[in-house]
């Protein structure tokens, strides 16, 4: 699919298909991956999507990223598998145990930018290996607005990277464990472990603490903001990277960064309240803004 409209947005990350399994079921099939839910967490043809698919990849999916990207001209399918992954949840969410990772076409993956792609104003690096949110971010002819994502296995096994990466960028985004691997700082309070993430460079950082919230911090100022609550969690895949895509569109909007991350929490409390990214695609305006008019009363 190709389009017209303006590139505000480039949204890079994994692409997947996951197998669920919490107290309600086993769910196999399920599109899923960093980019697909930060995606699907905008509104339809506001980003390109950038990632990579197997042969394996089904139309159904490929056809609803297509409908949601301003083009797939950097959407790329190889020959092989698509990176598949499964996941067992506790009854609470409170954890979860992988059953299998199979990184399948992504491991010889270079994201390649299509050239109208590279001067847009914002850059979402969601969840993947830091090379290649390294090597998508030096495609970039423009200065961009960098939001980063990632992941506890990055923090252990590209650290290096991963830290080389965050002196890059705008707005450093991971949650309350990641903050304690990165910053090493186990026994810490949340103001001590941002410091200690902030001295790395970026230059803000939102710690994402799940139920309880998350918080911004940047050299200046500090401040939280509310979880939106949910009456029944379904599936907490990908709320993480919904977050970051509310955040995202927040900030596409003019919004500031309060404003925003109230978009990302209300976008996430859609996300986990079905599979997958079945959540997502059931946002409807009014309640959308009805959640939001919550966070702004409760949010002081």
């Amino acid at each position: 699919m190709t389009s017209n409209q303006s590139h505000k947005a480039i949204v890079f990350g994994s692409i997947s298909i996951d197998k669920i399994v919490n107290k309600y079921g086993a769910f196999s099939n399920v599109l899923g991956g960093s980019a697909a839910y930060a995606l699907l967490a905008n509104k339809k043809n506001t980003c390109e999507l950038v990632g990579v698919v197997g042969d394996d990849f089904e139309k159904k999916h490929f056809n609803l990223l297509s409908e949601h990207s301003i083009t797939t001209n950097s959407l790329t399918q190889l020959d092989g598998n698509t990176f598949c992954w499964g996941g067992e949840y506790k009854d609470d969410f409170s954890s979860r145990k992988t059953l299998y990772v199979d990184p399948g076409v992504s491991e010889s993956y270079i994201p390649d930018l299509s050239k109208h792609s590279k001067n847009c104003p914002f850059l979402l690096l969601g969840n993947t290996a830091p090379h290649l949110q390294t090597e998508l971010l030096n495609q970039m002819q423009s200065k961009p607005f960098v939001l980063l994502d990632t992941f506890k296995l990055y923090i252990n096994i590209a650290n290096k990277e991963l830290k080389a990466l965050i002196e890059r960028v705008d707005l450093f985004c991971i949650n309350f464990n990641e903050a304690r691997a990165l910053s090493g700082m186990a026994d810490a309070d949340i103001k001590e472990m941002s410091k200690a993430i902030l001295d790395l460079g970026p230059k803000s950082l939102i710690i994402k603490d799940g139920e309880n919230g998350s918080y911004f911090f940047d050299k200046q100022n500090n401040f939280s903001v509310q979880a939106f609550p949910v009456d029944k969690v379904i599936d907490t895949t990908g709320a993480g990277d919904a977050y970051i895509g509310g955040v995202l569109m927040g900030k596409m909007n003019g919004k500031n960064i309060l404003d925003s991350m109230k978009v990302g929490a209300v976008t996430a409390s859609f996300c986990i309240e079905g599979i997958g990214i079945d959540g997502l695609l059931k946002i409807n305006d009014a309640e959308f803004l009805k959640r939001l008019k919550w966070m702004n009363d409760h949010t002081s």
